[in-house]
């Protein structure tokens, strides 16, 4: 496979008066231009052999991928109009020229051993030896290995009093061991930047300094996970069920531990094999089929359970002021990953006595000082009780971005040639936040939203927990009423109409004569409903400042026809 690209961008931005006091610019021009070209090359041999009642089945196969990307970069301002947005007609005086590129491969060496006895007795394993260019010499290979096995119950002879009920019993377990090496570029090599400039004999000269300290001896990071389940259909697939248990535990993940110790060590830290996370669960399937002359049925769901947890971090296991160990931001031990870290708050302030009480009791200086204190600010919980609010001891964990609970069904009915099928997904046990232009009003001269201006703190009519604080004009911070914490942190869990379809398949008596064997009239839309408790507009699954496309519902008529 070969794949090339190129890619063409311009970006202007004129000079605008947006009003008697907001003017924006001065005016600028950047263009850039990228080309990458992916290589790709794939080959499998199989070999299938029958002896008796042993069947074996093996696959041998090679893999290789390459991608290289060049980019050319250059910009001016000061363009004289916004009619020539060409850059020789802006000033030379702030121009800009950079250029980069990089260049990765991986292959592979994998296969796969299948044997059964009878369509009892199941055992698989398979093996794969991975190189990365993007480890050390010493460390570009990883040799990863798994293993199955199950027994079908139901085949055995001491099972032939249920063979009218029970069409299928199987009991699996496997153990597996999964590479990962999706670090970018490089983090293995020692860089010098420039720009390090240093005093000699009374001038700067120029200088370069390592600014990043990279570990030589990174390598592969590795997800071990070990399953054990039970399959079972009744009544030749009546109802079928499938549960499984996993276990799946990640060691020398690659992380990047900056805000641990950078301030310790003086540099900031390249990615290293550091620390490693566990996530346990249940996985369950069932589906339901059934006809009752022209009109049939089937309906199937799945649902899924899973408890993740940091074990460990390594360097970045930092003793926090509060007593929780991890990196300060989104990472503790005995917590799920991205967590949200930030403060518990109690409403808002209704007026200036309520102000003046609460002050008298809390000293928030480091978050918001009592001079600029108004009626609607947020008000922030103490947890400590040690009479102030404070970054370094009251932040808590306000959940995680990662669903407890996954869940999915399908439904599905025909009769007399049309047909009806609807699929729900959905998660629950999830945290959300909406940052910046999208959470809050105003934000860098930004617009405000209709959820914000209809839930917004009033003064007539001031209430202890409006939808929204009071609105303010804010720059490109979020102000004191913005920090992170439980009034932006929102409940993410949702239900989603992913596809509806209802189609028509005419009658073959009909068809015939027209000399088409088949014919279906259908209409679907796609994510038409979601139920959710976020903004309006807003989708559950993103969480954004502002960089994003809002999900779309599409709705299709078509026709399919075979002659």
């Amino acid at each position: 496979g070969y794949n090339f690209s190129q890619l063409e961008t311009k970006w202007y931005r004129s000079t605008m008066q947006l009003n008697a006091n907001t003017s924006m610019g001065p005016s600028s021009l950047t263009q850039e231009s990228k080309r990458t070209i992916y290589k790709t090359f794939q080959a499998t041999a199989n070999y299938e052999k029958n002896i008796g009642n042993h069947n074996i089945n093996a696959l041998v196969g090679y893999s290789f991928e390459e991608e290289n990307q060049r980019t050319l970069k250059g910009s001016r301002d000061k363009f004289p109009g916004n009619d020539l947005p060409y850059m020789n007609a802006g000033s030379p005086d702030n121009q800009n020229v950079s250029g980069g590129g990089y260049d990765w491969a991986i292959q592979s060496v994998f296969g796969r051993l299948k044997y059964d006895y009878m369509g009892k007795y199941l055992f698989e394993a398979t093996a794969r030896y991975d190189g990365s260019s993007r480890f050390p010499p010493t460390k570009k290979y990883g040799v990863f290995p798994s293993v199955a096995v199950g027994w079908r119950l139901s085949e055995e002879s001491f099972m032939d009093a249920t063979s009218d009920w029970l069409s299928m019993l199987k009991v699996k377990a496997s153990w597996g061991k999964l590479g990962n090496q999706n670090i970018g570029n490089y983090p293995w090599q020692s860089l010098y930047a420039l720009g390090q400039n240093y005093t000699v004999g009374g001038a700067l000269s120029q200088g370069s300094a390592m600014t990043v300290y990279s570990d030589p001896t990174i390598h592969w990071e590795s997800t071990q996970t070990a399953d054990a389940g039970v399959e079972v259909v009744l009544w030749d697939g009546l109802i079928s069920f499938n549960a499984s248990y996993f276990n799946r535990r990640t060691e020398d993940i690659l992380y990047k531990p900056t805000s641990s110790v950078s301030s310790v060590l003086g540099m900031n830290l390249s990615e290293i094999n550091t620390g490693s996370l566990k996530n346990t669960g249940w996985e369950f399937d069932l589906s339901h089929q059934k006809s009752f002359g022209d009109f049939s049925y089937n309906i199937s769901a799945n649902f899924s359970i899973i408890k993740n947890k940091v074990l460990d971090l390594g360097v970045g296991n930092v003793e926090q002021s509060n007593g929780l160990v991890g990196n300060g931001d989104n990472l503790f031990l005995g917590f799920p990953m991205e967590v949200y870290y930030g403060y518990k708050t109690d409403g808002v302030f209704l007026n200036q006595e309520d102000i003046d009480s609460w002050y008298e009791k809390n000293d928030q200086s480091s978050l918001m000082p009592k001079k600029s204190a108004r009626p609607g600010d947020v008000r922030y919980v103490d947890l400590t009780g040690d009479g102030k609010v404070d970054a370094a001891n009251d932040r808590t964990i306000l959940g995680s971005r990662i669903p407890k609970y996954t869940y999915a069904f399908n439904l599905g009915m025909n009769y007399k040639g049309f047909d009806l099928n609807l699929f729900f997904q959905g998660v629950a046990g999830v945290k959300g936040r909406l940052e910046d232009y999208v959470g809050l009003a105003f934000y860098n001269l930004g617009s405000v939203q209709r959820w914000m201006w209809d839930g917004r703190f009033n003064p007539e009519n001031p209430q202890r927990y409006p939808a929204y604080p009071r609105l303010q004009i804010l720059g490109n911070s979020s102000g004191n009423n913005g920090y992170l914490s439980d009034r932006w942190v929102m409940n993410a869990n949702y239900l989603r109409l992913k596809n509806i379809q209802l189609g028509y398949t005419l009658p073959k008596s009909l068809t015939q004569s027209w000399k088409i064997d088949n014919l279906r009239i259908y209409v679907s839309a796609e994510n038409p409903l979601t139920w959710s408790k976020y903004p309006k507009g807003w989708d559950p699954e993103a969480n954004t400042g502002g960089d994003y496309y809002p999900l779309l519902a599409t709705y299709t008529f078509g026709v399919n026809f075979k002659f």
